[in-house]
């Protein structure tokens, strides 16, 4: 596992690039502009969430815990990542 510290700005930094991505998106395809907002959406909250996520089972340690947050965070931006380059097309 990565270290945490390291973890948050490494999800600081794809919301960074990918905010720059969109935005030259949008300027190169603004009839696709509604839909590359509904992406910055999903994005925010996906940072909104991992940044704020607590450890609250306690079951599971906070190894443990940043590794599945880990997970589950590369996997829905993998998802809106996909999306942005569908949008390109």
């Amino acid at each position: 596992m990565a270290n945490k510290r390291t973890f948050k700005k490494e999800v600081t930094l794809l919301l960074e690039l990918l905010f720059e991505e969109c935005l030259f998106t949008r300027e190169f395809n603004p009839s696709k502009s509604k839909e590359i907002d509904e992406l910055l959406d999903q994005a925010v909250n996906l940072y909104t969430l991992t940044m704020s996520a607590r450890k609250t089972e306690a079951k599971l340690s906070y190894k443990e815990f940043y590794t599945s947050l880990q997970e589950v965070y590369y996997t829905k931006i993998l998802d809106i990542l996909n999306s942005l380059e569908g949008l390109r097309k």
